[in-house]
């Protein structure tokens, strides 16, 4: 086999794939604030998200000096709206990353060692974000975020209007007997009394930073795991088609019509995901942490919460995955088309019905894929 990491695997896929890593971050610069006044929370969700996938994904398509451009202009752009600090935080998050996912396909260590591993990647950089977050606001870093963006709230025009829209649907509280004067408007102008604003204020302050505290143990156990399997499953398979269709072309005119070409790409022994599935055993073992993770969230003390929160999210994200797995085993049964067969699971990743699908999978073999365990012999 040749060197699995190609610097550019065709031009027009290098172009393409620059490009799709490249424009998102360059919409958010300073200056373009066309996608609205926070461009650095977009970059933020956009770099925690999306980035170590789409770059691991452009390594395996498209070839790695094209990572390398995606890398170090998403870098440049968060550096241009946050500062130092900002781009030593990206860094501490997306460098581990590449580095383990580059030396995985270097060494060709098979997908069931490397897929673990990269998953272990992933909770090392986020923990040392939060650790390096939480040492910069001297260790409070949920009310931190929260001041600031009480802050923000109270300095943005359109900021009367947002903490009313919040108080008008539940979110915030505001005082009883600051209710009846609250609102100041006109035909051509909105906003709030100077006291019902700081109490909103207020109440925003506290709302987010409750909120912090039980999303980022979430995000951590969640994105650690969906984040480790798409940055191994989706540039392999689509690393391999692309190639395959490549190795198609150039072959064509001397090959036989309708006969495949052998593919020379690094597939790290990864099975066809639509048998992914949990073993009857590890299976169980998931189901109880999931049980315990639900009943572990309601608990009084803090740690035994947290806990609980991350559990939850990582036993959960893991029936999500088999959920997903089982959609698009169902979809290629009935002969879907490829485009679907990836946005369909991908979507409902956004909910947690591909959790119950996976459950439901997970108990009742419904692909076939576990066998039967093997009746006791009598004496």
């Amino acid at each position: 086999m040749k060197h699995p990491l190609i610097p550019v695997r065709s031009v027009k896929s290098a172009v393409i794939g620059s490009i799709l890593v490249i424009f998102p971050y360059l919409l958010l610069l300073p200056g373009r604030e066309i996608l609205g006044p926070l461009p650095a929370v977009y970059a933020v969700l956009l770099t925690v998200y999306l980035l170590p996938t789409a770059l691991c994904l452009v390594t395996m398509v498209c070839g790695a000096a094209p990572m390398v451009l995606g890398l170090g202009t998403a870098l440049s752009a968060v550096y241009a709206l946050m500062g130092l600090t900002g781009l030593m935080l990206a860094a501490l998050y997306t460098v581990p990353i590449m580095a383990a996912f580059l030396f995985i396909i270097w060494k060709q260590i098979p997908f069931k060692k490397s897929c673990p591993a990269l998953i272990g990647v992933h909770v090392a950089a986020l923990a040392a974000v939060f650790a390096v977050c939480q040492s910069l606001t001297g260790g409070d870093l949920y009310n931190a975020a929260g001041s600031r963006a009480a802050e923000f709230l109270g300095s943005w025009e359109m900021g009367d209007l947002l903490l009313y829209e919040f108080y008008s649907m539940g979110l915030i509280d505001l005082n009883e007997s600051l209710r009846e004067n609250a609102v100041r408007s006109s035909l051509y102008s909105f906003s709030l009394s100077d006291a019902a604003k700081a109490d909103m204020l207020l109440s925003v302050r506290t709302m987010i930073t409750q909120q912090l505290q039980l999303l980022i143990p979430n995000l951590i156990a969640t994105q650690s795991i969906q984040g480790g399997v798409a940055c191994l499953l989706l540039p392999l398979r689509f690393g391999y088609l692309a190639e395959e269709k490549r190795a198609f072309r150039r072959d064509e005119p001397a090959g036989e019509p309708g006969v495949k070409q052998p593919v020379d790409f690094p597939t790290l022994e990864m099975p066809p995901f639509q048998t992914w599935h949990l073993p009857r055993g590890i299976g169980w073992q998931v189901g109880v942490a999931l049980i315990a993770g639900y009943l572990l969230r309601y608990s009084g003390a803090h740690a035994l919460k947290i806990a609980g929160i991350m559990l939850y999210a990582a036993a959960s994200s893991v029936f999500m995955i088999q959920g997903a797995a089982f959609i698009n085993f169902m979809q290629k049964r009935r002969g879907t088309r490829r485009f679907w067969r990836v946005l369909v699971p991908l979507l409902l990743m956004t909910t947690p019905f591909l959790t119950f699908i996976g459950i439901f999978d997970q108990l009742n073999n419904a692909r076939g894929l576990r066998k039967p365990p093997e009746p006791k012999e009598e004496f």
